[in-house]
């Protein structure tokens, strides 16, 4: 929302902005409700769905909780709280792009450092489906692309 706010200020400096400039305020306006509300349910929620995601976790194949020897429950879900905090506030603020080149490019660069490529895949995956428990049909579809983005670029 800001990258483009910031956009149009510039492009229209000095005069008025046209209606198809104007059009994604208008989207982001119309999607307000739903952003909100979703924002609300999750913050209101985050610590059952925080103990629900990893209970769908525990309850895969794959041990995402262990890597080697160690036990890295509590590093896992500081680190699944934080991203997911960032990602959610980014569907608030209608700003991705942030999301993207902020947080998500430096986490990624940790998950590749500690080799956990494989278990963020399974992770990230798995709140894309843990979600739909907690948010209404609309909300869901608002927040999947963020969800989406935190998958896509932390398993690559």
């Amino acid at each position: 929302m800001f990258k483009p706010l910031t956009r149009l200020t510039i492009d229209a400096d000095g005069r008025y902005a046209t209606d198809q400039e104007l059009q994604f305020l208008q989207d982001f306006l119309d999607t307000a409700e739903t952003r909100i509300s979703a924002y609300e349910k999750i913050r209101d929620s985050e610590e059952q769905i925080i103990h629900r995601w990893e209970a769908q976790k525990r309850g895969l194949p794959q041990d995402t909780f262990h890597m080697g020897n160690r036990d890295v429950t509590e590093i896992c879900r500081r680190d699944m709280t934080n991203v997911f905090r960032c990602s959610i506030t980014a569907i608030l603020f209608g700003d991705l792009d942030r999301l993207r080149e902020g947080l998500l490019i430096w986490y990624q660069t940790i998950v590749r450092a500690y080799n956990y490529t494989e278990y963020a895949k399974i992770s990230y995956k798995v709140i894309q489906e843990t979600i739909k428990e907690f948010l209404e049909p609309d909300e869901v579809a608002m927040v999947l692309p963020a969800l989406k983005l935190d998958h896509t670029i932390l398993s690559s």
